[in-house]
């Protein structure tokens, strides 16, 4: 048997071998449709795991200085507004510029990166509808942009910014996930 060769991490350029493969293939739609799937699985999962909370579970932290569902989900929704609408685009933040910081009651252009003990501890979990709702109007303006592209600038994005969205959120994903499992073990 052919002994098994092995490359450190290091060698890859993360995202290229998925994207850039993709980025040739079908064109604009086919990438897109790619992205879109992703995101929708994203979604499904985050359904999955958010699926009949009750309001103290979204508050309740397994120790101090831990996050909570609904700092996490918050988390999530801000981390997509950011990436998509801030930094990406360079326009203003839709939790800004449609009012869901106000209406959240959560601090102003803050999306909990970085946060302390402390932060993490003091931030007011907001109704899981309204996060919901907010979550809507994130997807939405996420989704009309991604439907702008061509595949080459598509593929750009994706290799460099979407990649981190990705990554974190489902990261974060996973976290809820095993809260709710902690909370309500296997079955829950």
């Amino acid at each position: 048997m052919p002994e098994q060769q092995y490359r450190e991490w290091s060698e890859f350029t993360p995202g290229a071998w998925v994207f850039g493969g993709l980025a040739g293939a079908g064109g604009p739609q086919e990438l897109t449709g790619f992205v879109e799937s992703l995101l929708s699985d994203m979604k499904g999962w985050l359904n999955a795991a958010m699926d009949g909370r009750m309001p103290q579970e979204m508050c309740w932290s397994p120790a101090p200085g831990c996050n909570s569902i609904g700092f996490l989900l918050w988390h999530i929704l801000r981390a997509e507004d950011f990436w998509v609408q801030g930094h990406i685009q360079g326009i203003p933040e839709i939790y800004e510029s449609e009012g869901w910081q106000r209406r959240l009651g959560t601090p102003p252009v803050d999306n909990g990166y970085q946060y302390t003990m402390e932060q993490v501890a003091n931030l007011r979990v907001p109704p899981m509808e309204m996060l919901l709702e907010y979550g809507i109007a994130v997807r939405g303006r996420t989704l009309d942009f991604l439907r702008q592209f061509t595949v080459e600038k598509l593929g750009e994005i994706l290799r460099e910014d979407l990649r981190r969205l990705i990554m974190e959120v489902t990261l974060h994903i996973g976290q809820i996930a095993y809260l709710r499992g902690i909370q309500r073990g296997l079955g829950g």
